[in-house]
């Protein structure tokens, strides 16, 4: 396909040039600009001077002495041969061929035009653009505070009975917690062996109760809203809530730890910084670019497009 491709682009794109310097009189009887340079017709094609110099640039080493340069312009001529005869059998109009040649089209337009501008990006970014930065992304590099904590829950479902119940049997471990030293004085512990009797909560009852951390606003479901609304009511690791019963069920929430909240300096999020504001460059020349082609190119519907044939 790669040799489909070059050979359509040869026929697409006219190119190619010659070897040695040009005669003193080449200014007498110039030929017109569209034959500038033409060295060879084969076919409808022609072979440029420019064609030349780039296979042998990109064939032998640049190297031009009469042997290699008569050599890389036979190669060309057979590549040529071979273009008129993919033309003469419509492979131009092959959607696999056009699909090659726009991308490598697109390629080379980027590469041209795109790519040098993107090189420019690699310079560092001033030190104060990049304070600019981190005061307009403050937010970012915000941690906010987080507590771990453990809970023992029951769902009494609605009935006023059980959460009743469900109330003195909460109320019942926490004394007991009150009175076991080693675990009341072990935040990291939760509520230990008190969760497998006195939670149903099961992701974190054979846990000791302990459900991780949390930040205040407890995320998306009302369960969790619960969870954290009691656990930022406590002051201290280690605290037990009172029981509290809320439509989302009963509750006894011990917090196990806090992580304060952090603001990361500046000079620690230096790299950082700098890779944002590079994605923010290459971003807008990525834009830049394909509004310049859009303004220049004009495109037309000619048709509706028809469905998969398969």
């Amino acid at each position: 396909m790669r040799r489909i491709t070059q050979l359509a682009l040869l026929a697409m794109v006219p190119a190619l040039s010659a070897c040695g310097p040009k005669p003193k009189d080449a200014a007498k009887d110039s030929p017109p600009p569209e034959q500038e340079g033409a060295l060879m017709r084969v076919g409808s094609l022609t072979i440029y001077q420019s064609d030349l110099d780039y296979q042998l640039k990109d064939g032998h080493g640049g190297h031009g002495d009469a042997a290699i340069c008569q050599r890389a312009l036979d190669e060309l001529t057979d590549r040529a041969r071979c273009s008129q005869a993919a033309l003469d059998a419509g492979l131009d109009r092959d959607p696999a061929v056009r699909a090659d040649i726009a991308r490598v089209l697109e390629g080379r337009l980027k590469e041209t035009t795109l790519a040098p501008r993107l090189k420019e990006l690699t310079a560092a970014v001033p030190e104060a653009r990049l304070r600019e930065i981190y005061a307009a992304e403050a937010a970012r590099f915000h941690s906010n505070e987080k507590r771990r904590v453990a809970v023992l829950w029951l769902n009494p479902n609605g009935n006023p009975q059980r959460e009743k119940q469900y109330v003195d049997k909460l109320a019942t471990a926490r004394d007991w917690l009150d009175k076991n030293s080693d675990l009341k004085g072990h935040p990291d512990q939760g509520f230990g062996v008190l969760g497998v009797d006195y939670s149903e909560h099961q992701a974190s009852r054979y846990k000791g109760g302990v459900v991780g951390w949390l930040e205040r606003d407890g995320g998306a479901d009302r369960w969790t809203k619960a969870l954290a609304e009691i656990a930022y009511s406590l002051d201290a690791a280690g605290q037990v809530s009172t029981v509290i019963s809320r439509p989302e069920g009963v509750f006894l929430v011990r917090l196990m730890e806090i992580q304060a909240a952090v603001q990361r300096p500046f000079a620690s999020v230096t790299s950082e910084l700098e890779t944002l504001e590079r994605q923010r460059l290459r971003q807008h020349a990525e834009a830049e670019f394909e509004s310049r082609i859009a303004a220049k190119v004009t495109v037309h519907t000619l048709g509706q497009p028809a469905p998969d044939r398969k």
